[in-house]
């Protein structure tokens, strides 16, 4: 593998909301710190997974009126840490944690439509606020274009000029393992879900660590022959935390990483990570995640001799 060639890691999801990963707790001054130091191991690229969940926000949302908050608003000061380091920002949306899960998607986009009209007055003047991410992950059984449509139809309406991007799964045998799906029926999934989505879509970053990893080869191909015939870019949402362990959800071990790296190397335009905050900071709450981070900078080092 020619050094030229290789494609690092460049974007990191930013969960400012605890949901099924335990909380930082950091400060700004901590915020400051660790998007410099993310910049500076190849980071260009953030994307705010979600501006809540259920009853919490990463600001004090009149909209989402959420009982739990931060005391000042997180969202803004990432937002204006972007602008002086020239970092691009995808904006999350909020996820209900029941409308969408009882296939009651009009609830989920009704309030969705609203706090994007609240995110573009508060924020559009952000040099950094680059495009739209739809925090749904979805799942075939939810019907997830009923609401990705209609977000994706007001964003494109709102802000033309903004690429949309998703994140959704390989549904294999460590998501639902009764219903573990083949890398062919996968695609054909996905040829229905981008039809559906015509021309509503630029970036689709597929989390990998649904798999087994000598599956991962398959899943990559048959996504990038599906996503490169509906013209939407392929990127790969390499998990940096370890879907094999009897807890959730701690670092994961650096050969796993590579592994998974590695293996994109072929299929994909961009590797972002879920995420940098946790997994691969020196401000983490898990100890192996410092580690982890020096094993990658040591293993780019290494690349490069």
């Amino acid at each position: 593998m020619e050094n030229k060639a290789f494609i690092p890691l460049s974007g990191t999801f930013i969960d400012g909301v605890a949901s099924d990963i335990p909380a930082n707790n950091w400060t700004r001054a901590i915020w400051a710190k660790e998007l410099r130091e993310q910049k500076a191991m190849g980071i260009d690229t953030l994307v705010i997974i979600r501006i809540g969940y259920n009853d919490t926000s990463i600001y004090d949302s009149p909209i989402l009126k959420c009982t739990l908050h931060n005391g000042y608003d997180l969202l803004e000061y990432i937002l204006t840490q972007a602008d002086e380091l020239d970092m691009k920002v995808f904006m999350g949306l909020f996820d209900s944690g029941k409308y969408w899960l009882k296939n009651d998607w009009k609830g989920e986009v009704e309030l969705n439509s609203r706090l994007m009209d609240e995110l573009e007055e508060r924020y559009l003047q952000h040099k950094s606020f680059y495009g739209w991410y739809i925090s749904h992950e979805g799942d075939i059984k939810f019907h997830q274009e009923k609401v990705w449509k209609p977000l994706a139809q007001k964003m494109r309406k709102d802000t033309p000029d903004k690429p949309i991007m998703i994140s959704p799964r390989y549904a294999g045998r460590k998501y639902e393992p009764r219903f573990a799906v083949t890398p062919e029926l996968h695609a054909q999934h996905f040829e229905y879900l981008y039809g559906e989505m015509e021309g509503l879509l630029d970036i689709a970053a597929f989390m990998d660590g649904h798999v087994d990893f000598n599956e991962l080869p398959d899943f990559m191909a048959a996504t990038k022959e599906v996503s490169d015939r509906f013209g939407i870019r392929f990127w790969s949402n390499l998990e940096t935390f370890d879907r094999d362990m009897p807890w959730h959800f701690p670092p994961i071990e650096w050969n796993k990483m590579r592994y998974k790296l590695e293996t994109a190397q072929k299929y994909v335009e961009k590797i972002i990570t879920f995420e940098a905050p946790h997994f691969l900071s020196n401000y983490s709450c898990f100890p192996a995640a410092v580690r982890l981070r020096e094993c990658y900078m040591e293993y780019l080092e290494d690349m490069k001799k």
